[in-house]
């Protein structure tokens, strides 16, 4: 981390983040962090003003608000269900999708398959096949090429 980068110093909790907000929708983020903890090694990361979902990549999070919060997931596909309430692009494979979430029957099953995806190819990068790091990528780019000089002589 640069000293330059934008970045969030601090620690962060839970109970924090939902300072504002109604002590039901406190209890009904635990659950969206326990669902997002049981598809797999996932990070839950407490922010300044969100929470996130860490795999691999970040592939999930939340937005707290007084009375509900803001579910948002990326996937590489457009869901089409009147659940979503926004969607955003961000970039050629990441379409980022966002549901509100005010009771704990809002966190259902379809969200939980949503969220699965988005876990399974976002934040693993599945659709990858396995490629090996970008380093590694580059020096076996610069192998080929006889070295970091370019072309062969």
């Amino acid at each position: 981390m640069t000293r330059n980068l934008a970045h969030s110093c601090g620690k962060y909790t839970i109970e924090a983040l939902f300072a504002n907000a109604e002590p039901s929708v406190l209890a009904l983020a635990r659950k969206y962090a326990h669902m997002l903890r049981s598809l797999g090694d996932v990070q839950v990361i407490p922010q300044k003003t969100r929470l996130v979902a860490v795999a691999r990549v970040r592939f999930a999070g939340l937005t707290p608000a007084k009375n509900s919060f803001r579910a948002a997931f990326a996937l590489h596909r457009w869901l089409k269900s009147p659940r979503i309430i926004k969607t955003a692009d961000y970039g050629p494979r990441w379409r980022i999708h966002y549901v509100q979430v005010k009771s704990a029957a809002d966190l259902d099953d379809e969200l939980h398959a949503w969220l699965r995806e988005s876990h399974d190819v976002v934040g693993m990068q599945s659709d990858l096949g396995g490629a090996p790091p970008l380093r590694s990528r580059r020096s076996a780019a610069r192998a080929r090429r006889g070295g970091r000089g370019g072309a062969p002589a």
